[in-house]
């Protein structure tokens, strides 16, 4: 009876190509032999065995078991190695069972040692194979001549006189180990036998460990591909969000300068317009009041009229210097600020020292109104809430930097509050806007309160670029900060 030809590239198309080695294991599909025919278990008992050399044995179990805790993963190669010194092979292999989806199970030679060493990957189906016959079996199988049965194994550039396969037993994939012979007169005996079957327990256990290394190092890539996308992701929202919170910060400080602008504006225009217009109207009372024949009532009328004229008049002033003191275009930040607390300390019957440098000298104009507008909001927080009669302004500079502190001797501000401050978390308008134009020109903004009052220091950096129009030059640092406002 002749078997039907059976091709693997067929059966397997998607890995056609891959494996050149047993492509066609029953090329020679007629006149082949039973496998009864070339299966000698029974010569294999008979033969004479020769004499046990357990130091060599003993040495090569050494080398498996370093290998086995140095090296897992050439556990194979050396266990190949090793078979075909001890039983004086030709070649030597291990053969894993495998099974693709939706096909029969194969066989693929996984490692190869000796002659046929450069044909590793080849596989052939389990139903075709000699590698079968002893897992199925379970005991070690001799084949004699198997070529016949299993024509596959004409395609090997050297012949297969005797095969010895044990099966693989264990928590690894199933298999076998196997040794083959290529010459007459070189068979295999018993003790070919014993060496192969305790080497096939050191191939279970390298096959397994490879699996656990391979399913390790799987996991691991996995994870690192994981953590490399969430990481990527992540990257993407912080980039977002720094660009986000830059767009907000650039609109912020744009929208704080055209405040600045605008507040400018406004107070030069009610100084030169309005408040001419008061004046005018102030003059025309005075010389009402000059006519002989006006009425006791009429003069009195004028007269409440023109000292109601005044108190608008100051009222409007006293509005054009809070939005913006013509003093800090005109002269520089210490006048301007100077006239900003005079008129606070009457307005508030607070007790205000100011300490700044005689000769202080001229900033850049942004640097000057963030500086005033630091000294007015934080002016405004004392009076607010703080509940302090004395209130201390101080501002120093050095070849780096500006700074203001204020301290007042109030209640002081709760430590939440000020951590929630400090984190930008705070609801007051004028402390966010404190801090935005703090932020906006790269400077330092810190809180010291406790119930003898509460500090605040603001550092700016020297852009080195002051208004070319206000001509004055740096000035040497002032000294030490006093005692009130030191340790911060």
């Amino acid at each position: 009876m002749c078997l039907q030809v059976v091709n693997i590239a067929q059966l397997f198309p998607e890995v056609q190509g891959s494996f050149p080695v047993l492509a066609n294991p029953m090329r020679h599909n007629c006149g082949f032999s039973r496998l009864e025919g070339v299966l000698n278990n029974i010569e294999l008992r008979a033969r004479t065995h020769r004499t046990r050399d357990l130091g060599t044995e003993s040495q090569a179990f050494r080398i498996l078991a370093r290998v086995m805790a140095d090296s897992p993963r050439q556990l194979p190669d050396t266990l190949l190695r090793l078979a075909l010194e001890l039983c004086q092979a030709g070649t030597a292999g291990i053969t894993v069972v495998e099974a693709l989806p939706g096909t029969a199970p194969i066989f693929r030679w996984t490692s190869l040692a000796g002659l046929l060493k450069e044909r590793p990957g080849g596989f052939v189906l389990r139903t075709f194979s000699l590698d079968g016959v002893s897992p199925d079996r379970k005991v070690p199988q001799l084949f004699l001549s198997p070529a016949p049965h299993f024509p596959f194994l004409n395609e090997p550039p050297v012949p297969v006189v005797e095969a010895l396969m044990v099966p693989l037993i264990g928590a690894g994939p199933g298999g076998a180990i196997w040794i083959f012979s290529h010459e007459e007169g070189n068979g295999f005996d018993s003790e070919d036998i014993r060496v192969l079957t305790g080497l096939a327990d050191f191939t279970s256990s390298a096959l397994r460990v490879t699996q656990l290394l391979d399913a390790e190092r799987s996991a691991r890539l996995h994870a690192a591909d994981e953590i490399a996308r969430q990481s990527a992701e992540l990257e993407a929202q912080v980039a977002e969000r720094k660009l986000a919170e830059e767009s907000l910060m650039e609109l912020t400080g744009r929208l704080l300068q055209l405040r600045d602008e605008e507040q400018r504006r406004v107070a030069r225009d009610l100084h030169d317009s309005v408040g001419q217009l008061l004046v005018a109207m102030s003059m025309n009372h005075t010389r009402a009041l000059a006519e002989k024949h006006l009425t006791p009532t009429a003069a009195r009328a004028i007269s409440e009229s023109k000292a109601l004229l005044a108190q608008v008049s100051r009222e409007i002033r006293t509005i054009s210097l809070l939005l913006h003191p013509p003093l800090l275009d005109q002269v520089g930040l210490a006048p301007g600020v100077q006239e900003f607390l005079e008129g606070f300390a009457e307005r508030s019957h607070t007790k205000v020292r100011f300490e700044i440098a005689e000769g202080f000298g001229r900033l850049s104009r942004d640097l000057e109104t963030a500086l005033f507008r630091i000294v007015q909001e934080g002016l405004t927080n004392v009076h607010r809430h703080s509940g302090s009669s004395t209130v201390t302004v101080r501002i120093m500079r050095s070849p780096e930097a500006v700074s203001v502190a204020i301290a007042d001797a109030g209640r002081g501000i709760p430590k939440q509050k000020v951590r929630e401050i400090e984190a930008g978390r705070a609801s007051g308008v004028g402390l966010r806007g404190m801090r935005e134009r703090i932020r906006q020109l790269g400077g330092s903004f810190r809180i010291r309160s406790s119930h003898k009052g509460t500090v605040v220091v603001a550092r700016l950096p020297l852009d080195d670029k002051p208004d070319s129009r206000r001509g004055d030059p740096a000035v040497p640092a002032v000294s030490d900060i006093p005692s009130s406002l030191a340790n911060l």
